[in-house]
């Protein structure tokens, strides 16, 4: 299973995580932008295995491809029904 962290993905992550602005730019710019790490050790005056450690971090919270997270709210039956469906279609897989 391999993870993609697009954009919509990073910012789950982010707020999952809450990396602090420099983190979650450095993240972006590693994910989305395609920057080298070595390249971003030197901007961002770090070593470069504090680089891949944000990529790791944010690696170990991205969802394997083809899954989703949902939260939901609402009425308690409204959010058991949903629960019991999700639960019967998974006993299908």
């Amino acid at each position: 299973m391999t993870a993609s962290v697009d954009e919509a993905e990073l910012q789950r992550i982010a707020r999952q995580r809450r990396f602090d602005p420099r983190t979650l730019e450095i993240a972006r710019r590693l994910f989305i932008e395609g920057d080298r790490p070595k390249l971003l050790a030197a901007e961002y005056g770090l070593i470069l295995q504090r680089i891949y450690a944000i990529r790791k971090a944010v690696l170990d919270l991205a969802l394997p491809a083809g899954e989703a997270e949902v939260t939901l709210r609402g009425p308690v039956e409204a959010v058991e029904a949903a629960q019991r469906a999700f639960e019967r279609y998974m006993e299908r897989m």
